[in-house]
């Protein structure tokens, strides 16, 4: 273990009056502090914790490092200074025993970056959070049961501003390594921001204090160097692939396709084996700012009937009149594991330092125009607040999750049926149901309802009715309607497109000419405005096989596996 340089200002053990224990781990432990804060000048100052390393992480330890991360905002401008202070939860003080490093001090997480998350049954009362970006990594109807409303534009603009956020931090010498979900948080109030934690773990001009680790399923390509600004690109990729395919560990670019196709690309290149080819975080920043002014501001609904279509209107390419179409790739699969393994997992992600740094203050005075360019530590006395939650075996709760409570999802039997529930189940395999793609990336109904399939409204067959939606066939014309039952099981219908003559679809423009078909939609063919992704209404003129060839002007589409043909005009 490295000493601390003498210039570094360093807190001794002994002055340090501890709380409460919040959180024990692989690292180490940490406390609460009562007698000390951090940035005093940043109205009354920042509540305090102080981490503890284990022997095994000392011995390991680079103190020169940590120090040096400490120094680091009263080396910067005051305005960069009071920025990082703000966006991190950044190494506010080294920690002494004897002389010797044994921790560090940092502040707790600022309010706004928690939330009370609430039961998805009526057994469990509601807890206060941290906002963990993991949770955004599940199906809308998950996030929206736990109390959280987000929109594809709250998604776009936390990525940009994690994107500029990483642009700074890089500006500065600093690569996050081990960038994940489980080390970073949100807020959308007033505005999407996020908050990096875990950052003594961070490379800084090259040196880190702690040995470089990734989190499973967010490692760069092997044989890469871990914490550089090309392994922060590549990770910032996942995150935006994941963030909008609602899955864990997908690299599909398919669903970030359909909010933006420039964004995909971004994506696609920056998971380039060449750390040399990946673009940087401001070109990402760019584009998601320019995206995030035509993305949805709607939330997702609670309800857990109206599910998200599996992305398709970029899996189908128009081929010039007369030609076959090129075939594309297939989209991302969305997720539906059940609501309890989710939980599960979520609860397993409760790692040291989430544990650590949930704030305890009951009101959030970290406004960056009084915050100080360097943390100062002072000497106040500390009266902790009144509680402003209660956990569930009735003590006051951190907002962190140490993996001790019951689990907390486990759905009892309702009394009666859900209508919901039964509307999924009463339907079976070659029955047609009136619904499509309403061009939004929604379901246009919020329950199957069945027609006869020679009707005009028969949008869709049903192939097959399983508790997994990974076991449908995936393509441009076909995709999965998956509800949630209140037991927590799953209802998946496999559907694939009917296509009669005379009805509409859109497709997007390519080159002034009909380019990727949303085969699942359908559009009133007399409209005059489109879905902005889309740039064309196309109208189906020839439904049948061996039409390929026999379009004449029109556009032609092989659908059904190949089976079947259809033309279409511009309508």
């Amino acid at each position: 273990m490295n000493a601390t340089p003498d210039s570094t200002p360093a807190v001794e053990y002994s002055t340090l009056a501890l709380g409460r224990r919040l959180g024990q781990g692989g690292q180490g432990t940490v406390h609460e502090v009562t007698n000390k804060k951090i940035n005093k000048s940043a109205g009354g100052g920042w509540e305090v914790a102080y981490k503890e390393y284990s022997p095994t992480i000392l011995a390991e330890l680079d103190a020169a490092a940590l120090a040096a991360q400490v120094d680091l905002p009263r080396t910067l401008g005051a305005t960069e200074g009071r920025w990082l202070c703000d966006s991190t939860a950044w190494p506010a003080a080294v920690v002494q025993r004897n002389g010797q490093t044994c921790g560090l001090l940092m502040r707790l997480v600022p309010d706004r970056f928690q939330f009370t998350l609430k039961s998805l049954t009526s057994t469990s009362p509601a807890s206060r959070r941290l906002a963990n970006l993991e949770y955004l990594l599940n199906t809308d109807s998950y996030i929206a049961g736990i109390g959280l409303s987000i929109s594809d534009r709250d998604r776009v603009l936390l990525l940009a501003d994690l994107a500029v956020t990483l642009s700074r931090l890089h500006r500065i010498g600093i690569a996050v390594g081990d960038l994940s979900p489980k080390n970073l948080l949100f807020t959308t109030d007033p505005a999407p921001q996020c908050f990096l934690i875990d950052c003594d773990a961070m490379r800084l001009h090259g040196a880190t204090a702690l040995p470089q680790a990734e989190t499973p399923d967010w490692q760069v390509p092997a044989g890469e160097d871990k914490a550089t600004i090309a392994s922060d690109s590549y990770k910032f990729a996942l995150l935006a692939i994941r963030l909008f395919a609602r899955d864990q560990t997908t690299t599909d670019p398919a669903a970030l396709a359909a909010i933006s196709p420039q964004l995909a690309d971004l994506a696609r290149t920056s998971l380039d084996p060449d750390p040399a080819h990946r673009p940087t975080p401001s070109t990402w920043a760019e584009q998601l700012t320019a995206t995030s002014h035509v993305a949805s501001t709607t939330p997702a609904a609670a309800t857990v009937g109206r599910n998200r279509p599996r992305p398709n209107s970029t899996s189908s390419t128009s081929s010039a009149p007369g030609t076959a179409p090129t075939p594309a790739a297939s989209p991302v699969r969305i997720n539906w594991s059940s609501l309890k393994e989710t939980a599960g997992a979520l609860a397993a992600a409760g790692l040291l330092l989430l544990l650590v740094i949930v704030g305890v203050a009951q009101n959030d005075s970290d406004s960056a125009e009084n915050a100080s360019s360097q943390p100062t530590i002072s000497e106040d006395t500390y009266t902790p607040p009144e509680p402003s939650y209660e956990s569930s075996d009735g003590g006051t709760s951190t907002g962190g999750n140490d993996g001790s409570e019951d689990d907390s999802y486990e759905t009892p039997t309702p009394e009666e049926p859900d209508p919901l529930d039964e509307a999924f189940a009463d339907v079976s395999p070659g029955d047609c149901l009136n619904v499509h793609d309403d061009g939004y990336g929604e379901w246009s109904e919020d329950e199957p309802d069945t027609v006869p399939c020679d009707w005009t409204t028969a949008y869709v067959s049903v192939t097959d009715v399983t508790d997994d939606s990974d076991a449908c066939e995936d393509g441009a014309d076909s995709s999965a309607w998956s509800h949630v039952n209140d037991d927590a099981t799953t209802t998946t219908l496999c559907l694939e497109r009917q296509f009669q003559e005379g009805t509409c679809f859109l497709a997007k423009e390519s080159e002034g000419k009909p380019g990727g078909a949303g085969l699942m939609t359908v559009w009133d063919c007399d409209a005059s405005k489109v879905p902005v992704e889309y740039g064309f209404i196309m109208q189906i003129t020839v439904v049948g096989e061996g039409t390929e060839g026999d379009c004449g002007l029109d556009y032609t589409w092989r659908v059904h596996d190949g089976q079947d043909t259809i033309c279409a005009s511009v309508a």
